[in-house]
């Protein structure tokens, strides 16, 4: 995702109501939700139904799950009869019919109907023609389904839509039209109308709630070469030339990434507009971009190369909780560039230069760590420490290891852990077994503590004296430095430091034109 930019009880019959956007409810497991949807874009009213299929971890009388009330939004559970739910805030406690032991399967559904209090949005594009779709980062799902909207919960997803002629239906998975008037059998028959659609999509893995893509509006679609996983692009017709300029590259960006980390994870890929409130969202196997993308002069394509990113972390490896975000976001915003510059975009170096800059000028890079629980909603946890500065721990960690190391250890871990929702420390034990080294100081320093080294340095005849300025203790780094000697030669090495204050002694005196970080390689301040 590219912004324009808990307590957990013990279950029990009565459980007491705790509901916070960090929540997770560990004594049930969300294996398949599947949907009957009646989606009209010039009404600002859903119809439907959510058929669901858990598992009890521990023995359950009843089921938690996430929920916004709504005062024009109605919602009613059922098993075989109609199921007693409590609310208290956004936590619905739902009662089953019959007591469920742990380990078996249970079913039971919701009736929904009404206008969504949120997650799912009637709304004009930009061209004043109306459109349906749902914008569930970071935790609006519960905005119109009931659910686990948690990203460490993953489930599959099943889809059958009803939508009228004249609009374009696009959503998770491979999305095929099944009746030229709804009533040929299929689940949402039971609302047969004339001048109405069905349409069925699956998908085969799973995924969180918040990766949920649904849209129906009025679409042309822009063809794109190279892979038989791109599906026709869903643009408006009025952006559709732009859009051709800017979605090109994709195929490339495949075949690079499964050739460095490993398999693409889903049946098709496509590019959708809608009026997110992201610069792009990318819901598994169809990012969403914001409305105005392809307007700039590059077409957003450093945009789509950051959400293509994301196929494969954040959306094909997980994240277990909301403080490993940067799992995803640093990830993307560091891989999102490097497929950039493969595709003659700008340099890497120029793109980490950049980050560099925008980190160093947000408050919070200097007063808290990327990992961090103590945000009141998941949406302040997405900020230049998840983003650039998560970026930066993978460049820096690239330096360390090298490029064999770093790329193999990457490769190995998301082949290792695909769609499943993991955490930091898996990623450390999998850069250890591929680097030999013990990686837990340098996760430890970028990851958890706030800040970065805040350097002095001052240039002799042919020594360097190299001083931590920063409060706290010393960081432990790689400081890459270049000088010209007296010969003329150009040198460049990088020293280690890990001392306040280091004395680094200088070949080819005397020093001439000393350089910090030449080839952007650090995340430092400058001391002030």
């Amino acid at each position: 995702m590219l912004a324009t930019l808990l307590l957990v009880l013990p279950f029990c019959q009565d459980p007491a109501p705790v509901a916070r956007a960090w929540q997770e409810y560990p004594e049930a497991d969300a294996l398949e939700y599947s949907f009957e949807l009646r989606i009209d874009p010039r009404k600002p009213h859903l119809q439907g139904s959510v058929r669901y299929r858990f598992r009890a971890v521990e023995d359950l009388r009843a089921v938690r799950l996430d929920s916004v009330a709504g005062p024009d939004y109605r919602i009613r559970f059922f098993q075989s009869g109609e199921l007693r739910a409590e609310r208290s805030g956004d936590l619905l406690v739902v009662q089953l019919e019959n007591p469920v032991p742990a380990g078996e399967e249970f079913e039971f559904r919701a009736e929904l109907e009404g206008a969504p209090p949120d997650g799912f949005y009637f709304r004009d594009t930009r061209y004043g023609e109306p459109c349906a779709f749902t914008d569930h980062f970071s935790v609006r799902a519960r905005g119109w389904f009931p659910c686990e909207d948690h990203p460490g919960d993953r489930a599959r997803f099943s889809l059958q839509i009803l939508a009228p002629e004249g609009f374009d239906v696009v959503c998770s998975g491979d999305v095929m039209q099944v009746s030229e008037d709804a009533d040929d059998g299929v689940g949402v028959s039971h609302w047969p109308e004339a001048g109405w659609l069905a349409f069925e999509a699956a998908m085969a893995t799973e995924m969180p709630t918040y990766m949920l893509g649904i849209a129906v509006a009025p679409y042309a679609r822009v063809e794109e070469a190279g892979d038989e996983r791109l599906v026709p692009h869903y643009v408006y017709s009025r952006d559709a030339a732009r859009a051709k300029r800017g979605c090109v590259h994709h195929a490339a960006w495949m075949q690079l990434m499964e050739e460095t980390f490993g398999p693409y994870d889903y049946s098709k890929y496509c590019v959708v507009q809608v009026p997110t409130r992201w610069g792009g969202m990318e819901n598994a196997g169809n990012t969403w971009v914001m409305e105005s993308l392809f307007d700039p002069p590059r077409f957003g394509i450093g945009t789509l190369a950051h959400e293509f990113a994301h196929q494969w972390f954040g959306d094909g490896v997980g994240y277990r909780d909301w403080q490993e975000v940067w799992l995803s976001e640093g990830f993307a915003s560091y891989f999102g560039p490097w497929l950039d510059a493969a595709t003659e975009g700008p340099p890497l170096a120029r793109s980490m230069d950049q980050s560099r800059r925008r980190w160093l000028n947000a408050r919070e890079g200097e007063t808290l760590p990327i990992r961090w629980d103590g945000y009141g909603t998941p949406d302040e946890s997405l900020n230049s420490n998840t983003y650039p500065k998560g970026a930066w721990v993978l460049h820096m960690l690239r330096g360390e290891l090298g490029d064999a190391a770093f790329f193999e250890g990457l490769r190995s871990w998301y082949q290792a852990n695909r769609g499943r929702a993991v955490d930091t420390v898996s990623l450390r034990k999998a850069m250890e077994l591929r680097s030999g080294r013990d990686l837990r100081g340098f996760f430890a320093q970028w990851l958890d503590r706030p800040g970065c080294p805040e350097l002095r340095l001052a240039w002799g005849a042919d020594s360097v004296v190299v001083e931590q300025v920063q409060a706290g203790e010393p960081f432990d780094f790689l400081l890459p430095l270049q000088w010209t000697g007296a010969d003329g030669r150009v040198r460049k090495q990088s020293f280690r430091v890990r001392e306040r204050r280091l004395e680094i002694r200088l070949a080819g005196g005397p020093v001439k034109v000393p350089v910090v970080d030449p080839d952007v390689e650090l995340l430092y301040r400058k001391a002030r």
